[in-house]
């Protein structure tokens, strides 16, 4: 039996090897969130391409929050997502806080 009970993993129940990342890996729909702006008090809200991000920005705005735009941060993405990657590139994160 596991150490802690999870729920939605049953008891022998494992991911098939051929679909198992590294930790340091991840894939374009998984993007990290920044853990220092989170520490920070800033929420992640989305990642968006320049013909999105006005509309994100003056909306949150217009709500009366914070706006803080990071480069999305590409450095563990996953072989999987080469395809991809020239995409999200050019995609902002963005964050916000009252």
């Amino acid at each position: 039996m596991p150490d802690k009970f999870d729920p939605l993993e049953p008891d022998d129940c494992e991911v098939p090897a051929h679909q198992r990342r590294e930790a340091t890996s991840y894939t374009g729909c998984d993007i990290p969130h920044d853990p220092e702006l989170l520490a920070q008090g800033w929420e992640f809200r989305c990642n968006t391409d320049d013909s999105r991000l006005n509309d994100v920005v003056d909306t949150y705005k217009e709500l009366g929050y914070e706006i803080h735009l990071e480069a999305v941060d590409l450095s563990g993405l996953s072989s999987e997502c080469g395809g991809c990657a020239t995409m999200l590139a050019s995609f902002s994160a963005v964050y916000t806080r009252k």
